[in-house]
């Protein structure tokens, strides 16, 4: 007696197909999980290797890079011929060797080290090879890519810039202001509110800045000495995100102030106290003391990510970059022991301001 061949019914094979959807659905979230895990792990590795790049220039140099050099080298000194406003000089200022361009050789890329000339601008083609060539050390996975900025500005700004996420500390105050002011967020200011908050005046200084008071003195190399704070207490290098957009330089290692992080971002240090410090991955929208605020901005909408609309702030301005990163809950920092570190997006505040001063003398620590 022959045997009748069966086939599935259309009931069965619904059911098997949404037990499988159920099946996709339950392991995505795992393989997205999985894949951001080895992403944030390769991160992680580019700002190890970053760290210790900076502590071997240390070591050569017995000072960190300079977060930008001028040149010629006393153009904004009491003794130069013009202000550095005036672009009629001779020759007229222009700011060159970034701290990731000091860094190469111990990066391996001496090659590409050769090839720049701390004496001129970013315009001419042998400075843009240097600095619009895509180096994956200075990017990380998480973020999407973006390509290199040419001439941003309407052609103001000569230059080809690579864009990376890693910027370097410019203090518990705001990056882009040089001191002497009353808004207390240069370098050597002391914020009025942290002597209640502290115990004590803590002054903003960090591994880096572009001038030390306002107008004249060059900015100061730091060295291991100089962390009164204590290396394992201070942010080194930070995450930070860039733009798709030819008008932001956000990340652009090798263009002066491009690659900076600090406490402040919009905010005034002396009006809006702690409340204004901008914690890792804070709230941008609406644009606010939150937003960053950077040399060159977009300044518009952010490409449909509300976090990265920003503000343009001069050279000479309360401005800066908050820590942001793709990761979930916080973003990574190099610290000047040389060690990798996840900050929470909920840090204290006090701490997280503490974190970024190598001399504010203040008596607290991440958990």
């Amino acid at each position: 007696m022959g045997f009748v061949r069966r086939g599935f019914t259309l009931v069965e094979l619904l059911v098997v197909i949404a037990i499988i959807g159920v099946l996709v659905a339950l392991l995505l979230p795992a393989v997205s999980a999985a894949r951001e895990s080895a992403r944030r792990t390769q991160c992680a590795n580019n700002l190890k290797n970053i760290g210790l790049a900076m502590i071997n220039y240390h070591d050569a140099n017995r000072k960190f890079p300079l977060g930008a050099v001028p040149h010629p080298n006393n153009y904004f000194s009491p003794t130069a011929t013009a202000g550095f406003r005036d672009a009629s000089a001779a020759p007229p200022g222009v700011w060159s060797t970034t701290w990731a361009i000091s860094i190469l050789p111990q990066l391996e890329q001496q090659n590409l080290f050769n090839l720049w000339n701390p004496t001129i601008g970013y315009g001419p083609a042998s400075q843009r090879q240097v600095t619009g060539t895509p180096l994956q050390i200075f990017k990380c996975p998480s973020d999407s890519t973006a390509p290199a900025i040419i001439d941003p500005d309407g052609g103001n700004n000569l230059g080809t810039f690579d864009k990376g996420n890693y910027g370097l500390n410019f203090g518990g105050g705001s990056s882009n202001e040089n001191g002497n002011s009353g808004n207390h967020a240069g370098p050597e200011d002391k914020p009025s509110w942290t002597q209640q908050a502290y115990g004590l005046l803590s002054k903003n200084r960090g591994m880096a800045s572009l001038r030390d008071d306002g107008n004249t003195q060059l900015a100061t190399n730091v060295g291991l000495n100089d962390f009164i704070d204590g290396a394992s207490n201070t942010i080194m290098i930070g995450e930070m995100l860039h733009l798709a957009n030819n008008g932001d330089c956000r990340g652009c290692w090798g263009k002066a102030l491009c690659a900076s992080v600090s406490a402040y971002t919009g905010g005034n240090p002396e009006v809006d106290g702690p409340k204004g410090i901008a914690t890792p991955n804070v709230k941008a929208t609406p644009r606010s003391i939150y937003s960053d605020h950077p040399t060159h901005c977009g300044n518009g909408a952010a490409d449909g990510d509300p976090d990265l609309d920003c503000n343009d702030r001069s050279g000479d301005g309360l401005g800066g970059n908050a820590m942001r990163s793709r990761h979930p809950g916080g973003a990574q920092a190099t610290f000047g022991d040389g060690r990798v570190q996840f900050i929470t997006n909920g840090v204290d505040k006090l701490v997280y301001r503490a974190l970024f001063t190598i001399q504010g003398r203040e008596s607290v620590s991440l958990p």
